[in-house]
């Protein structure tokens, strides 16, 4: 597992989505949209356009999954923040997320933090990947919802550099190192972020 770059496609997920709904402290709706773009690419974002606060507008109560999503942006429990933040999230980072209850002021029980990335690579290899969606007219590509292990290809550039990063080419998912697959895998978290084995050519 070492040399194993893992492709993620947890923004993918819709069951990933819970029922909390962010303040829009910082950007309109149109705007935050875009920004939830990018995020969904890992990119790199100002942290006053994350999550800062959310309120669970269904009243459901429902327990969150370790990564789950707040107006479409990736946050964690503080079960994933304490294995993420061992690792080098470029100049990306976890800024504190505060969750309510449906009155708008009780709090949720734990600790819980927005994703931000920090870095972007070109170390997709699309002609030796399958199931790929793309490219586009961009150049970009998308992974298909049926990928699998080993479908999807990378050079060893992706070695190089932080632990977790989006890739110039490849929209709605992002990459984790050897070393940070291996840890998500060791607490459990493997199946929550929803790691694809990469191949490295």
């Amino acid at each position: 597992m070492t040399e194993t770059v893992w492709l993620s496609v947890a923004p993918q997920k819709t069951e990933l989505v819970s029922f909390y709904q962010m303040e829009d402290r910082a950007a309109p709706a149109l705007d935050r949209t875009k920004n939830m773009m990018v995020h969904w690419g890992g990119g790199h974002l100002d942290p006053k356009f994350l999550p800062q606060r959310a309120i669970d507008v269904d009243n459901r109560k429902r327990k969150l999954g370790h990564l789950f999503m707040v107006n479409g942006f990736l946050c964690v429990t503080e079960k994933a923040a304490s294995v993420l933040r061992q690792f080098d999230l470029g100049s990306g980072g976890l800024y504190p997320l505060e969750l309510v209850r449906y009155d708008g002021v009780t709090p949720v029980d734990g600790f819980f933090w927005a994703l931000n990335f920090g870095s972007k690579k070109n170390a997709l290899a699309m002609e030796e990947s399958r199931s790929v969606d793309g490219p586009y007219g961009n150049g970009n590509c998308t992974p298909e919802l049926w990928v699998k292990d080993d479908d999807f290809a990378v050079t060893r550039a992706a070695l190089d550099g932080p632990d977790i990063w989006g890739d110039e080419r490849v929209e709605d998912s992002f990459f984790v190192s050897p070393r940070l697959g291996q840890a998500l895998h060791k607490a459990g978290l493997a199946k929550v972020f929803h790691l694809m084995r990469c191949r490295i050519i």
